[in-house]
């Protein structure tokens, strides 16, 4: 199971679920499925996408179980055109970040369709030494910035919980 978060779906998806229209979703970095297991028992037709095998198939024995529309597979998120199709809905990431990624999570956003991003925010790093890279955290406004091309409908940098992060819920105009 999985080793570093809840198996609660983040409030972010939670908490906002009644601005994203049902349809196709994705999950980038999945992990073990929590916010995809979420958003596939909300109706959501779900991609995951994960680099671990063990997370793949434990996802997708688990869905079968459940009977519910989510589908894993396992790719490796760091070689080019990992990001399966466009016109998805929904697209979400959750405490991974790859830059090199954000275009391609960008497109598969249909127009009309939903980017939701939380991750590690530099504070985090700088503060608590985690994650171990300040690579792996993003900068002051930096996903902000990268987003203006979209409607933003939410976005919060700050201490929360017991971390330091960013979030995001912007939708792909048009």
């Amino acid at each position: 199971m999985e080793k570093h978060h809840s198996q609660e779906p983040s409030a972010l998806l939670t908490e906002h679920l009644a601005r994203f229209q049902k349809g196709k979703a994705l999950e980038v970095a999945c992990g073990f499925g929590r916010n995809a297991f979420y958003l596939a028992s909300q109706g959501f037709e779900v991609m995951g996408l994960d680099r671990d095998p063990e997370a793949v198939a434990f996802c997708n024995a688990e869905a079968t179980r459940r009977g519910l529309s989510f589908t894993a597979r396992a790719v490796d998120l760091e070689q080019p055109a990992p990001i399966p199709g466009e016109g998805y809905t929904l697209v979400g990431c959750f405490y991974y970040l790859d830059r090199n990624l954000l275009p391609a999570m960008k497109r598969a956003v249909r127009p009309g369709g939903h980017l939701v991003y939380e991750t590690f925010l530099i504070d985090q790093h700088e503060r608590f030494g985690k994650p171990g890279r300040k690579e792996f955290c993003w900068g002051h406004n930096e996903l902000l910035r990268l987003f203006l091309d979209f409607r933003i409908l939410f976005y919060f940098e700050g201490f929360k919980g017991d971390r330091w992060m960013v979030q995001l819920i912007a939708e792909r105009p048009g």
